[in-house]
């Protein structure tokens, strides 16, 4: 199915203090994402995401207070600047939602949410909003407009349930409010626990520094606490009370420094160095409360025991057993003080607060998980959808087995454990078959066994190079697991893909995969060999990928049938043929009932294997396998195959090439040859044809690319014909 386009509407592109927007329109994959930045578009580092910077068509004279509050910026380069002088914001996002044929607008936050909303009820397109407090609390109540738009919205996304009872109250409808918490990126938030520092310890505050989020009495409470024993203070952040914070700091005598969080990545780095948190959120005079708390998760995600007030949504967003949490009335000073002192004098408690903050974080607030969330509920809003749901977290801590097997690559390997010993969250138990290798890699394994390297390892051997699927169903049989995830010996996990890989299997979801990419410490050229999974397509392969063991053992695990359906369709030599049982597998337990997710930041980085251009022909004769997957799995049609027929879009400018040429010699006409130009710019970079540096390169490159293509597409057609299932 076509991915549908999301229009995501917001008044600043890259805000420092709204970078979980940037976060999460970044980690979609299940929706083609497009911004349209209605006043200021500010760089960022990040995946490439279409932006529309709408500055140039909303009245700039409008004042924007918040803009005191941002660091210095050159600004990113508009992708797009659209050619409307209208002075209607809701004009030109509605010109935007046109050109990009957007099937959602959801405006981020409730200020453009007007705007969005009069330009989808324009388009007859759905309306989405996801509202974080201030827009709720405080604008709502004196902007009728905006108001009128929320009561009036498809869907309307909170971070807490104390923000949804907040927009309940105001009008909006029950059944369009759904809770989806901001999501944390935890590959940015390295874990530590934490131990008794040798010098006096720090304590830190993150988070701006205002009123509502009580700066100033987290400074009292540290110097009441500095009275009794010494400490180090640190306050990262920057707001209104930032020279009310330093008079106070002056004032008390307390031994602090104040670092300004605007700059990129302070308060994360801050959370790493720091021993322990400290927060005092409140209500401020205008209404405004504390909905979340992201610096708590944040603090909690990096193992920092936390001392925060129970206050708004923070009490529903951290753990009793990882944190202290004190009333928000009475005397706030005195009673974060108190707190912080029995921290001080219990260090023995800070190792197990540090574990159970990390796992609650993984388990509900992982940003992957919490943006597919986001994005089933805007696919269900343009496919029409009334029923609004997304799957629960699932309770409980389950028991997870990695297995992979392996065949003469003992370099590979031994980088795959030491990745898999370095995980965040350990599996229970690493299961290796070893499939009939003779280079050593019999005695690394023994070697690792008897060290635990990683720890759970076991090993089962195989005294040939028999099928890798039967080797598969030997380990998951072997395995102990309530999850069994699946990884190859080329594949290298980073640190957080189980603990990612996990958190995407909620209630109902039996099936995740995750993000497989070329290894960034390898050269990357352009014919070599490696493994891209960008998102969810339908080839469910096992180099990134998890299951329940109970639905595996529904379905009896991977079909050994697969590879005699291949040679019985195109040769007796193709019995062993490596791929395919694994999609068939996925699609199998799919059938079953079962839902799937896709963990785009559980990644792997996979093997670069450098260019050889007869390993690239052989692998373009594989090809010919291809239809009887397709023939056992229809389904690729419609996720995977370009106009249900064709390999990939690659493949789709070839065959539009060769109708292009077929005319051209038919009609002898040179017009028809111009259908050619986009294979051809697909080939060698027309643009690049003037430069004479590397013009040889290119084009021996792809003579290759040409040749590869033929093999391919000869092999197609031979198993379109043999299987009686086309695919081009």
């Amino acid at each position: 199915m076509r991915r549908p386009t999301v229009l995501h509407v917001v008044e600043h592109w890259g805000r420092p203090s709204e970078s979980f927007v940037v976060d999460a329109v970044r980690s979609t994959t299940a929706t083609r994402a497009v911004v349209a930045a209605q006043r200021r578009v500010l760089g960022s580092d990040g995946w490439a995401v279409p932006v529309h910077d709408l500055s140039g068509c909303v009245d700039a004279a409008q004042p924007d207070p918040l803009l005191n509050y941002l660091p210095p910026s050159k600004g990113a380069k508009a992708l797009t600047r659209l050619p409307v002088r209208a002075r209607e914001v809701h004009a030109v996002v509605a010109a935007v939602a046109v050109r990009e044929r957007a099937a959602v607008l959801h405006s981020h936050f409730g200020l453009p949410a007007y705007a969005t909303w009069r330009a989808a009820r324009r388009l007859r397109r759905p309306f989405s909003v996801s509202l974080h407090g201030w827009d709720v609390l405080v604008a709502a109540d004196a902007d009728p407009a905006m108001l009128e738009a929320l009561v009036a919205a498809d869907l309307v996304v909170v971070p807490s349930e104390f923000l949804a009872r907040a927009v309940l109250a105001r009008g909006v409808r029950e059944e369009v409010v759904r809770v989806v918490p901001s999501g944390l990126d935890l590959a940015t938030l390295p874990f530590r626990e934490r131990t008794v520092p040798t010098g006096p310890p720090l304590i830190t505050f993150a988070g701006r520094f205002a009123e509502k989020k009580g700066v100033l009495d987290a400074a009292r409470a540290l110097a009441r606490l500095q009275r009794s024993r010494p400490l180090r203070a640190r306050f990262v952040g920057h707001g209104p009370q930032l020279g009310a914070l330093e008079g106070l700091i002056a004032e008390l005598g307390l031994a602090a420094e104040v670092l300004d969080g605007r700059v990129s990545g302070a308060v994360r780095r801050a959370l790493a160095e720091t021993d322990l948190a400290v927060t005092a959120s409140r209500t401020g005079v205008d209404g405004d409360a504390e909905t979340l708390g992201l610096v708590n998760l944040e603090a909690l995600a990096c193992g920092v025991p936390l001392v925060t007030t129970s206050h708004g949504g923070t009490a529903e967003a951290v753990p009793a057993g990882a944190a202290e949490l004190v009333p928000e009335h009475g005397d706030v000073p005195a009673a974060l003080a108190a707190a912080l002192e029995r921290l001080l004098d219990q260090p023995e408690r800070w190792p197990a607060m540090g574990r159970a903050g990390r796992a609650h974080v993984a388990a509900h607030y992982e940003l992957g998980a919490r943006v597919a969330d986001l994005e089933r509920l805007w696919r269900q809003l343009a496919e029409g959808g009334s029923d609004l749901s997304v799957p629960a977290v699932a309770t409980g801590s389950v028991r997870t087995s990695v297995v992979m097997v392996t065949h003469d690559r003992r370099a590979l390997l031994e980088r795959s454990l030491d990745a898999l010993g370095a995980q965040t969250r350990p599996a229970d138990e690493v299961v290796v078959v070893d499939n009939g290798s003779a280079d050593g890699t019999a005695e690394l394994l023994a070697r690792r066994v008897a060290a635990q390297d990683p720890p759970g390892l076991r090993v089962l051997t195989r005294p040939g190079n028999l099928p890798v699927a039967e080797g598969r169903n030997l380990a998951v049989e072997a395995s102990t697991g309530d999850v069994i995830a699946f990884t190859d010996d080329d594949c290298r996990p980073r640190s957080t893909w189980l603990e990612c890989l996990l958190a995407g299997m909620r209630d109902g979801i039996g099936l995740v995969q995750g993000r497989t990419t070329a290894d960034p410490d390898q050269p990357l050229e352009r014919l070599s060999r490696t493994q891209w999974t960008p998102a969810e397509f339908g080839l469910y392969e096992t180099c990134n990928i998890a299951y329940r063991r109970e639905h595996l053992a529904r379905v009896g695990g991977f079909d050994l049938g697969f590879a005699e359906d291949v040679a019985q369709a195109l040769g007796p030599r193709w019995e062993h043929y490596p791929f395919g049982e694994d999609t068939d597998l996925g699609w199998r337990i799919k059938r079953s009932g079962v839902a799937s997710a896709f963990a785009v930041h559980a990644v792997v980085d996979h093997e670069v294997s450098p260019p050889d251009t007869g390993v690239l022909l052989r692998r373009a004769a594989l090809a010919a396998a291809f239809p009887v997957l397709v023939r056992r799995v229809p389904e690729l049609r419609g996720t995977f195959l370009t106009a249900g027929v064709v390999l990939g879009p690659h493949r789709a400018r070839m065959w539009v090439a060769v109708l292009g040429v077929g005319l051209g010699v038919a009609r002898r006409d040179v017009w028809p040859l111009a259908l050619a130009l986009p294979y051809l710019d697909r080939l060698v970079g027309l643009r690049t044809l003037h430069r004479p540096t590397g013009r040889r390169r290119l084009l021996g490159e792809a003579a290759v690319i040409v040749r590869r293509d033929a093999v391919e597409t000869a092999a197609l057609l031979r198993g379109s014909v043999r299987a009686r299932s086309v695919v081009l």
